[in-house]
């Protein structure tokens, strides 16, 4: 009898081991392995700098393995479509605002609802808005439906090389352009030629770049002269008015007066290696470049002071107009791992000073202007500045529809020297088709 009670007290507390045990496995979180994208690249400080991240996240939760795939922007913005629509999406990408329409109405995108804002630590949408800044979540909105995070918040200015404005005879503050006028007049002083051909530009043009970069140069000085691409409720084209013929006259001038050369601008990867190993002088500026480019690892030639942000070039009498542009890490609407997703994007979001100093991107926090990264931008004033003259680049409801017959254009005028009014005109009329069906 003694022993029988015996052997049942062992087996009922192997079975209590054995119980707690599992409990204990079930309690812990399972391995799981997430797939994120970002648009930066390889070999460029922001894209090295998202590796960091990904160890930082595995190693504070070390039951998700994270592959990042770091393609070129231009590889990403091509793969990324394809993989939404066989439904082999990332969990976690990186998405402009222009496309959000497009993505809700096809169901690709997660929105923040209750399993984001439990990752977030929010009980309610009005305090996970709270963590941002005023506003900037609105380009990220379609009705009711909020998606992604902001991670790169950019305002756009113009910006010179200081030495080449120096090695010309000019001095970079008090010679720096104000008016198109004097871009054409400047730039005639720093191109450099070499048996009749341009060997290096005085400005370049972005043709290698997306549809987006185009847009940089010509939609500002659209909205500049009174014009606009789309009109009011974007049910139609009107960018063939005299305000988007002036812009693209403008446009057409660097080539005409042999400060830009058509064939150095198409081989030219602009603001990722050509602007900061100096082959032109004068362009596009965002807040994040000169972070990036007096990083000493990439361009080693490259000190603090060879490059300046100025206010974007007027046409005599106007006021400026620039552009703000942004990114925000999205979830994949399929994915199966919804919550370790927006931790992950959650993650990647809650370091806005370290992001300025290692990226130079602005995270939209709440309170990022008062970090000491904020403090990090060069001519962080002037880009200030420029927000009350800038708008969101290319917000059209349908951004492929309207941007890429746009982009055509500018390059059938640009490199193959078509008619400019019969050129917008085409455009206007491709754009409204598109728009209609």
């Amino acid at each position: 009898m003694k022993r029988t009670i015996v052997l049942c007290l062992v087996v009922i507390l192997s079975a209590a081991h054995l119980f707690a045990a599992g409990s204990e496995e079930e309690g812990a979180e399972a391995p799981v392995e997430l797939l994120w994208w970002s648009h930066y690249g390889p070999g460029t400080a922001a894209g090295d700098y998202m590796e960091v991240y990904r160890q930082q996240f595995e190693a504070q939760y070390p039951n998700i393995t994270v592959e990042l795939n770091n393609d070129a922007h231009e590889t990403y913005i091509q793969s990324l479509p394809t993989a939404i629509a066989s439904g082999e999406a990332p969990d976690v990408f990186a998405q402009t605002y222009r496309y959000i329409p497009t993505y809700h109405e096809n169901g690709s995108l997660a929105p923040v609802g209750q399993v984001a804002l439990q990752e977030f630590g929010a009980a309610s949408i009005a305090e996970f808005e709270q963590q941002w800044a005023p506003n900037v979540l609105d380009a990220y909105r379609v009705g009711d439906n909020r998606y992604g995070l902001p991670f790169e918040y950019n305002i756009y200015a113009w910006g010179i090389n200081t030495r080449h404005f120096r090695e010309a005879g000019l001095d970079p503050v008090a010679d720096a352009p104000k008016t198109w006028d004097d871009v054409i007049r400047v730039g005639k002083l720093l191109v450099q030629t070499d048996g009749g051909r341009i060997t290096r530009e005085a400005v370049a043009f972005p043709f290698d770049l997306s549809a987006a970069w185009y847009l940089l140069e010509f939609e500002h000085m659209v909205r500049e002269l009174g014009g606009s691409v789309m009109n009011a409720d974007q049910s139609e084209c009107i960018v063939n008015s005299e305000a988007g013929i002036r812009a693209m006259q403008e446009l057409k001038r660097r080539f005409d007066e042999g400060i830009s050369d058509p064939d150095l601008s198409s081989i030219s990867d602009y603001h990722n290696t050509a602007f900061p190993n100096g082959e032109f002088s004068m362009g596009i500026m965002g807040n994040w470049g000169q972070q990036r480019w007096y990083n000493t690892e990439n361009f080693p030639g490259n000190s603090p002071g060879d490059f300046m942000a100025i206010p974007t070039p007027t046409f005599a009498g106007k006021e400026p107009a620039t552009s703000t542009t942004g990114w925000a890490w999205v979830v994949f609407g399929d994915t199966d791992l919804e919550a370790e997703a927006w931790r992950l994007a959650h993650f990647l979001t809650s370091f806005p000073s370290e992001n300025l100093i290692e990226v130079g991107s602005i995270v939209p926090r709440a309170g990022w202007s008062t970090t000491e990264g904020a403090k990090s931008i060069p001519d962080a004033d002037l880009f200030e500045d420029m927000l009350q003259y800038s708008a969101p680049l290319a917000a059209y409801t349908k951004y492929a529809e309207v941007s890429e017959p746009l982009k055509r254009m500018i390059q059938e005028v640009l490199l193959s020297g078509r008619d400019i009014r019969e050129s917008l005109d085409k455009a206007k009329a491709e754009i409204d088709q598109a728009i209609k069906d």
